[in-house]
């Protein structure tokens, strides 16, 4: 037990002592809430996040240790020893004096200390008396302890008040009133009504006092009010910020300088929208197809006789949903009645639809674009049949066996098929040859028709015809007919003898010959007559009635009537009284021929067309007696023709004698015309397919990207901002879907219906993954998106390779390839060659390897590598083509023998080893072996890839002229535009074609083969009556001068037509631009830009397609990659005008339109002269035409020539 005396000098530091203990852990619990707090507040002010319950809890927690310190406080001990040992500390002269004293407890039996503990204890106490031991504990610290308990104290005070401002116990507000104060507030805009969608600026104006800040708030409902700052521009008293999107009726209201405004309203409407727009298609029965449901679609191709039922699910109920066509009446949408939202129609369209959707809701509004739907309408096509062998007229003895074969093919099958013949003068005769073909099947017919079975005599004439049945469009049987073909059945033996040389027989055998070859002429005549009528008659029963043929068939009937005249006059000539009886007979026919002609045309019925043919056949028949039997055959005497100047049945009859494979060895010129057609179509899907894939495959990547981020994101803005991204991936799909309708509607077309079946089956598969993704996007299902987007990306790059290889030549892209990198290796072995010329002159001798020798040592490495691939290539398709492509084959045999392709390894390789041990001079002298042999391999690989590529040179010309033409058209666009902005509508062409001239590359345009076609040649056949008289149009005459040319051209001939094709048909400037051959993706009259234009009107679609042809056209991949970013740009640019319906920006345009053609141009030219650069003529004596004028000075020397 401590003396009393003692206690009460120890008792003041050890309050003090517990003094300092309380405010030092009260000071800590506050400062530390008073941070917390402090976070709130900033976290408020930056980014609007405030929690009411963090704000109690941190209030709850502070009071919770504010009171947990006073418990602590309440149960300290009195600590002695401690108080003792700080007190030591502070006077070490003691010596442990105090810490004795304390200790020291009674020992005796009346409880008393014992003299030596009493003295301990007085030394202590005198001890104390002398010395302050509560100065032991300094009374600064403990001043400094209680002040800044006090300041944590206003600290958590200040940040809890500005964490619960709207609490009763700190303000009173009534928020319905505007309390300014001192202030004097306006805000815009107020109570408004908006757009759903749309971002709102919020404006407040302070007139006079101007507060240091200004928040808003707003939200749905007072609850879920959210804060933004709103930004004070220096020393303008207004504050400002946006909503970014408003999706709902909001309340918002403004905070400043612990004030309010009233709370303010924006009301949200919506103008009726088209979310999905489905496709339901009903097939006529005769096409054998099942129905067909497109979802999301707004194109559709249909067969002729189809019902088409659209369904339009909208974003809200509407009292008035049409659609209008500009020039049928419109179609009213009914509503569904257990589908909310969702409206429908049917139609049954015969002819191509153009309709716009306009939809108006209860409070009058309207949808601001109304969207299009295209249906294209494809007609039920008749049979097609092609004569296969003879193809062509005949002439057979009445013994022979005469062996026809046709193919038949039709859209949808054929119900029968077979062959009618007719021997003039008796009852046609049907032989059917089969009953039915699958539709897009392609069936090979064939018959034998003996003569003798049939009791063919000589001189007498026998036609015939293929012919198919099948289903119309009005559901009724349908026949189609081939062209006509004649055989003449001749004598059996046909005498040939030499003529005697005497001038009265001569004169006598040419008078014979003369009247001989006036009846080949009338009998010629008749032939084209019969052909013609025959025409008129298959058209006009095609089409179902002659009103549309009176024309051709008043032709027919004047040209029966000349040849009447003709043999009316020959009669009268006659001296051989069977010749006279022969063309008697025919003119009687002949009239008779008339008289039914005219009956038709006046009766306008095809019934008089079948004896009108009957009759001329007749007469056709009795002009083929006029021949002779007994020819005479002298020797000519060099200067002209001698003995029979006849060249025509007899000498065919010759012959026909070596007439054994059944070939067809003649090539028209329109045949070659829709070869290139054909090409250029499947060059444009092949085109679309690539692009598709491209932009599949980026899709993909851009999700992946965006699903990482979204993970990554670490605050509600980011969120916010991905999923914006990701709502306009949302929109390129649904556009990418469009682009795929397009596609399969130019599948859909005549042309290629039949031969792209297969693909559209996978087109139409890769379209339901690609509509798949655009679906879960909109719900937010990101991996489910890709993993579809993935699928049609893999569905589409293997649908390209199969086009590809199925419509490009066999070894066309392997070619492509092998050249591009034949060309590489060469201009890389130059490259290295001049190095090695640097490096020797720079005379940087050293005895050991250098880097730079090192570089140049891998990079030959690299090279020889590179040559053996390509060595081994040429080896693999050389082999390959030897028996397809023969010529192919020898070229790369003969370049891999002529360039030593083992001196070029064993060069490189040495060329490398003395590099590496710096023997520079040496490896200089191999390695211009090695150049040599890879210069030789490069010209040989592209001398072989013209047989099968064409010209390079040549198809890089068209390129360069295709974009002059699509330069032009941009520039003269964006000039139209910048005029209109103006107003200056009066001399608006003037300046277009000034703007035009200055920023086309060349400052001049070569004409167009349009324009050469436009002024037709005065050699040309004009006029109806070679319609009249043509056989068919698609009849081969055999009498074609280049017919002959084409035969023996070789394949590589038709190679380079490749070039044309790719050229987009040059020559038909106003052909089909877009599927179904109306003009740009939509309806071209309704565009609302400039009706000409590209970009904003209706030639968009050919303005694409021929920027893809010359995407097509270009060799190195780098340029081909450049025209495909471009035509991305402009199809964007595109897309935003058709959505929005807003003009583009021009200077855009320039940037990345115009611009960029021209530098792609520029290479071109470029290109163009390293091609041309050995090639290129200099006239003698003269100086060459500068660059900037080689254009014009062409360009007039070609007028010249032409007489222009």
């Amino acid at each position: 037990m401590i003396e009393k005396a003692l206690r009460k000098q120890l008792r003041p530091i050890v309050n003090r002592r517990r003094r300092l203990y309380l405010m030092w852990r009260l000071s800590a619990y506050w400062f530390i809430a008073g941070i917390i707090g402090v976070s709130l507040v900033i976290a408020d002010w930056l980014w609007g996040w405030n929690s009411l319950i963090a704000n109690w809890v941190l209030c709850i927690s502070t009071l919770l240790a504010t009171v947990l310190a006073l418990y602590k406080y309440s149960q300290i001990h009195l600590d002695y020893r401690a108080v003792a040992r700080n007190v030591e500390q502070q006077h070490p002269d003691m010596q442990a004096l105090l810490l004795a004293a304390i200790e020291q407890q009674p020992q005796g039996l009346g409880g008393q200390l014992g003299y030596l503990q009493e003295r301990v204890i007085g030394d202590a106490l005198r001890h104390a008396d002398k010395y302050d031991w509560l100065r032991s504990i300094s009374s600064k610290k403990l001043y400094l302890t209680q002040f800044g308990g006090i300041a944590a104290l206003s600290f958590i005070i200040i940040a809890l008040s500005q964490l619960l401002p709207s609490t009763p116990s700190f303000f009173t507000i009534d928020r319905g009133v505007l309390t300014g104060g001192d202030y004097n507030i306006t805000v815009s805009p107020g109570d408004t009504t908006v757009e759903l969608g749309t971002v709102v600026v919020i404006m407040a104006r302070f007139d006079g006092r101007v507060p240091p800040e200004a928040n808003l708030w707003v939200g749905t409902s007072e609850q879920d009010k959210k804060r933004i700052v709103l930004a004070k521009n220096l020393e303008d008293p207004v504050f400002g910020g946006l909503i970014p999107e408003v999706n709902n009726n909001l309340i918002y209201h403004i905070e400043y300088a612990k004030k309010r405004t009233e709370n303010f309203r924006i009301s949200a409407f919506e103008h009726p929208t088209l979310k999905k727009a489905d496709a339901k298609i009903v097939y006529p029965s005769y096409t054998k197809l099942p129905e067909k449901v497109i979802k999301d679609t707004r194109q559709i191709s249909v067969v002729e006789g189809s019902e088409v039922t659209l369904t339009f699910i909208l974003n809200k109920p509407v009292t008035t949903a049409q659609l209008i066509s500009k020039k049928q009446s419109a179609l009213n949408l009914n509503a569904i009645d257990k589908q909310p939202n969702t409206y429908t129609t049917s139609i049954t369209p015969m002819e191509n639809r153009r309709f716009e959707l306009y939809l108006t809701d209860a409070q009058g509004l309207t949808n601001k674009i109304p969207p299009r739907f295209i249906i294209d309408v494809h007609k039920n096509l008749p049979p097609e049949l092609k004569p296969l062998f003879p193809n062509r007229d005949v002439v057979a003895s009445p013994l022979e066996e005469l062996s026809l074969e046709a193919q038949v093919s039709d859209d949808y099958g054929v119900t029968g098929y077979g062959l009618s013949y007719t021997l003039a003068g008796t009852q046609s005769r049907d032989i059917t040859l089969g009953q039915s073909v699958l539709s897009n099947e392609n069936l090979r017919i064939q018959h034998l028709l003996a003569f003798e079975d049939i009791n063919a005599r000589p001189d007498q004439l026998l036609t015939y015809f293929f012919w198919a049945d099948d289903v119309g469009a009005d559901g009724r049987k349908r026949r189609t007919s081939s062209d006509i073909y004649f055989a003449e059945v001749r004598h059996f033996e046909e005498i040939f003898r030499e003529s005697q040389s005497s001038q009265q027989q001569k004169n006598q055998r040419q008078s014979g010959q003369q009247q001989e070859q006036q009846g080949e002429q009338l009998a010629k005549l008749q032939k084209q007559i019969i052909i013609a009528t025959w025409n008129v008659k298959k058209h006009a029963e095609q089409s179902g009635g002659i009103d549309d043929h009176k024309e051709d068939l008043d032709v027919v009937q004047q040209s029966q009537a000349d040849v009447l005249q003709q043999a009316q006059s020959a009669m009268s000539k006659a001296k051989d009284s069977s010749a006279m009886k022969a063309l008697q007979e025919a003119a009687g026919y002949m009239e008779t021929s008339l008289e039914h002609l005219t009956n038709a045309g006046q009766s306008a019925s095809t019934e008089e067309l079948t004896p009108a043919l009957a009759s001329e056949q007749l007469a056709y028949q009795e002009l083929l007696k006029l021949k002779d039997l007994d020819k005479q055959v002298a020797k000519g005497s060099g200067k002209g023709g001698g003995g029979n100047p006849r060249s025509g049945r007899s000498e065919q009859q010759l012959q026909q004698l070596e007439m054994t494979q059944k070939e067809n060895r003649y090539e028209t010129q329109r045949l070659a015309q829709s070869q290139q057609q054909t090409q250029r179509e499947d060059l444009q899907v092949l085109n679309r397919l690539r692009e598709l894939a491209r932009r599949q495959n980026e899709m993909s990547e851009r999700l992946k990207e965006a699903q990482a981020a979204l993970r990554q994101a670490e605050n509600e803005q980011q969120k916010q901002e991905i999923r914006w991204q990701l709502k306009r991936l949302t929109e390129q799909q649904l556009q990418a879907l469009q682009d795929v309708d397009e596609l399969r509607q130019r599948m859909e077309t005549s042309q290629n219906r039949q031969r792209m079946a297969d693909a559209r089956e996978q087109l139409d598969q890769s379209r339901s993954r690609i509509r798949q993704s655009a679906e879960e996007l909109e719900k937010g299902m990101l991996s489910r998106a890709i993993t579809s987007t993935t699928r049609a990306q893999r569905e589409l790059e293997q649908m390209r390779d199969d086009f590809r290889k199925n419509t490009s030549g066999q070894f066309t892209e392997q070619m492509q390839n092998m050249r591009e990198n034949a060309q590489q290796l060469d201009q890389r072995q130059n490259e290295i060659a001049e190095d090695i010329k640097q490096q020797i002159d720079s005379e940087r001798k050293t005895l050991t390897f250098t880097g730079v020798n090192r570089e140049l040592a891998e990079r030959i490495d690299r090279q020889r590598e590179s040559a053996e691939k390509l060595i081994e290539q040429m080896k693999d398709v050389s082999e390959q083509s030897e028996t397809s492509e023969p010529l192919l084959s020898r070229r790369l045999y003969d370049t891999l023998r002529k360039a030593g392709t083992d001196n070029v390894d064993r060069a490189l390789e040495a060329t490398g080893e003395l590099l590496k041990r710096n023997f520079l001079p040496q490896a200089q002298e191999i390695e211009k072996q090695a150049g040599k042999g890879i210069e030789e391999i490069r010209k040989g690989v592209e001398e072989a890839a013209e047989n099968v590529l064409g010209d390079e040179a040549e198809s890089l010309r068209l390129a360069r002229q295709q974009l002059d033409e699509l330069i032009r058209q941009v520039n003269e666009e964006v000039a139209r535009a910048g005029n209109q902005r103006r107003g200056q509508l009066s001399d608006s062409n003037e300046m277009a074609d000034s703007s035009a001239n200055q920023q086309r590359p060349g400052n001049a345009q070569p004409e167009t083969d349009g324009q050469r076609q436009g002024r037709q040649s005065p050699q040309q056949p004009q006029g109806g009556r070679l319609s009249a008289n043509a056989p068919g149009g698609n009849r081969p005459t055999g009498s074609d001068p280049n017919n002959a040319q084409q035969q023996g051209s070789p394949r590589g001939g038709s190679r380079g037509q490749t070039a044309n094709a790719r050229a987009g048909m040059r020559s038909n400037p106003g052909g089909r631009t877009g599927p179904g051959g109306w003009g740009g993706t939509l309806s071209g009259q309704w565009d609302q830009g400039d009706p000409n234009g590209p970009l904003t009107g209706r030639d968009f679609s050919q303005w694409s397609d021929r920027l893809r042809d010359v995407e097509e056209m270009l060799t190195e991949r780098d340029l081909r990659d450049e025209a495909a970013r471009i035509r991305d740009r402009a199809r964007s640019i595109r897309a935003e005008f058709t959505r929005h319906g807003k003009e583009p920006e021009w200077d855009l345009v320039k940037q990345q339109i115009t611009n960029p053609l021209t530098e792609l141009h520029k290479h071109l030219s470029d290109k163009l002269a390293q091609l041309k650069s050995d090639e290129a003529l200099v006239p003698i004596d003269r100086d060459p035409v500068p660059g900037r004028f080689a254009e014009l000075v062409r360009r007039y020397y070609e007028n010249l020539g032409g007489g222009d």
